[in-house]
């Protein structure tokens, strides 16, 4: 195939490794921590696009064929009408919600019915839990959401 690139954009950093298919030798990388923010369990998306934008620098995409991607789980990344972020992302280490998670679970009838219904019973973590914290906690930037990430 040629030159391939994998790239991780976790919680903390972007990582990219570029590889030759042929030899599996890694040719080049880049990394980028993310900005250090008050609250580590919540992010300003762009963010992740200017680590993405260190890390890719000096032209170590150059001649890639193909990338893959892999990111961090159960962020929630509220927009409007327009598309603009109504408030921080959520990312999957926070907390908050787990009043939520648990209250979603009870709605239903506990446990079971979630997993029969879904296949997955709400956690903090989840997006989904995340969004009901948001109704409770900040209901007017809740009623700004049009669209989740």
């Amino acid at each position: 195939m040629g030159i391939v690139a994998g790239l991780d954009s976790s919680s903390a950093f972007t990582h990219i490794v570029v590889c030759d298919t042929d030899t599996g030798a890694v040719l080049r990388q880049g990394y980028a921590a993310h900005p250090v923010e008050a609250k580590a369990s919540e992010v300003d998306p762009q963010a992740w696009l200017l680590s993405l934008g260190e890390a890719a620098s000096g032209g170590l995409l150059e001649g890639v064929q193909a990338i893959g991607v892999s990111a961090q789980q159960h962020g929630l990344v509220p927009l409007d009408h327009q598309g603009n972020l109504v408030r921080p992302a959520l990312l999957g280490n926070d907390r908050r919600a787990q009043a939520a998670a648990a209250d979603l679970v009870d709605r239903l009838g506990g446990r079971q019915p979630w997993a029969e219904a879904v296949g997955a019973v709400p956690q903090a973590a989840q997006p989904v839990a995340k969004l009901r914290w948001l109704v409770r906690s900040e209901p007017e930037n809740a009623e700004r959401v049009a669209a989740i990430l």
